[in-house]
Order: structure tokens, then C-alpha cells, then sequence
């Protein structure tokens, strides 16, 4: 007896597709709050990789050095456009760059009032301010555009200088029911042109 394969029908092929597409639509928004997630961790991890550099440094060499937002210390810059690390000039000489963070894409760092223009520690590894008093706040890293369900995280910097990381909760961009009833609505054309489908098939 011989077998005789049979092929996939054209109607057979465009079921298949959009049944791909269904599970895609339905599985995009998890997948979104999975990178945010992932990018909220890793900006976090850069910040706190700055800072600790710093200190290490001013500890080491005996030496001020300062973490400012931006491309450098003189313009005002916010925290997810990057930063630098850079030694405080001394008299007669120049700043000396120790780290260059690029842009960080997606994620928004709000800080807490002196933090804003940049973080400096002195030969001790105390966080101070320009004007030398003792330097303490928080940074707080979120999702941008905000995502439901995406946490954030925090840097608490003290005021000996330590740094403590810790989960907070940022702003959701919708709730839940609006998001589900969102994605159900892009993928309702597809739904509608899969039923049509196994009619056809079935007649």
C-alpha cells in the first residue's frame, strides 16, 4: 500500500497565521513588561556602579570626586542622559574623567534635592555638597513610558557615603481592565477572520 502525503491547503496556511498572531498580540504586552523591567535593573545597577566608583576613588587616592548628570559638571542634565565620573580639578589643573555613562533609552531617574546637579565625595569617601555640607537623598528609577505591573527601584544614599537599593512602586500607565480590554480590541479583527476561516473550512 502506498502513502500519499498531502500538502497544506491555502486556507489551512492563513488559519496557521493568524492563530501566530493572536498569541503574539496576546503575549506582546508581557514581553514589553519584561524589557522595561529589565531595563529599570540595569540602569539601577549603572547608577550604583557610578557612585561606587566614585567613593572608591576619593577613598584611594585621597582626592574629590564628583558624579554629575549629563556630558559633564557645567550644564544642568537629567540622570537618564547619562553621567559622568570625574575627578575635581585641583588648583592649576583639570578635571580628570574617570567613567562615562551614555544615555540610558526607557527608563526616567528622578532625584532628590541637591542629587540633582551631581553627587561628590571627598578624600574621607563623605558625600558632600558644593558648598561642603554633608550630602544624603534618593534616586528613583521608573519605567518610561510607564508600564502597569513594572516596579522601580531606589538609591538611598547616606550620609556616610553607603548606598542602599531597594523596590518602590511607580505610577502604572493604565489599569489592568483597560489594558486587557486594549489588547483584546487589537486582536479582535484577527479573531473574527480566524471563525470565518473554520466556517468555511467546515462547509
Amino acid at each position: 500500500m502506498c502513502w500519499r502525503s498531502r500538502g497544506v491547503t491555502l486556507v489551512e496556511s492563513l488559519l496557521g497565521v493568524a492563530l501566530a498572531a493572536i498569541c503574539v498580540a496576546l503575549a506582546l504586552p508581557s514581553w514589553r513588561a519584561a524589557l522595561q523591567a529589565q531595563r529599570v535593573r540595569a540602569a539601577a545597577a549603572a547608577l550604583r556602579d557610578g557612585l561606587q566608583l566614585a567613593r572608591m576613588q576619593a577613598l584611594l587616592g585621597a582626592v574629590a570626586v564628583r558624579v554629575c548628570p549629563g556630558a559633564g559638571c557645567g550644564a544642568p542634565a537629567r540622570w537618564e542622559q547619562g553621567w559622568v565620573v570625574q575627578i575635581e580639578p585641583a588648583a592649576g589643573c583639570a578635571a580628570r574623567l574617570l567613567a562615562v555613562q551614555a544615555a540610558l533609552p526607557g527608563v526616567r531617574i528622578d532625584s532628590t534635592g541637591a542629587l540633582r546637579s551631581g553627587a561628590a565625595f571627598g578624600p574621607g569617601g563623605w558625600p558632600r555638597q558644593r558648598g561642603g555640607a554633608l550630602l544624603m537623598g534618593v534616586w528613583r528609577i521608573c519605567p518610561r513610558p510607564a508600564v502597569a505591573r513594572v516596579g522601580g527601584r531606589e538609591l538611598v544614599l547616606a550620609a556616610g557615603g553607603r548606598l542602599r537599593e531597594r523596590e518602590v512602586a511607580c505610577p502604572a500607565a493604565a489599569p489592568d481592565r483597560r489594558e486587557a480590554a486594549q489588547r483584546w480590541l487589537k486582536v479582535l479583527p484577527t479573531s473574527l477572520a480566524v471563525m470565518s476561516t473554520m466556517r468555511i473550512i467546515r462547509s
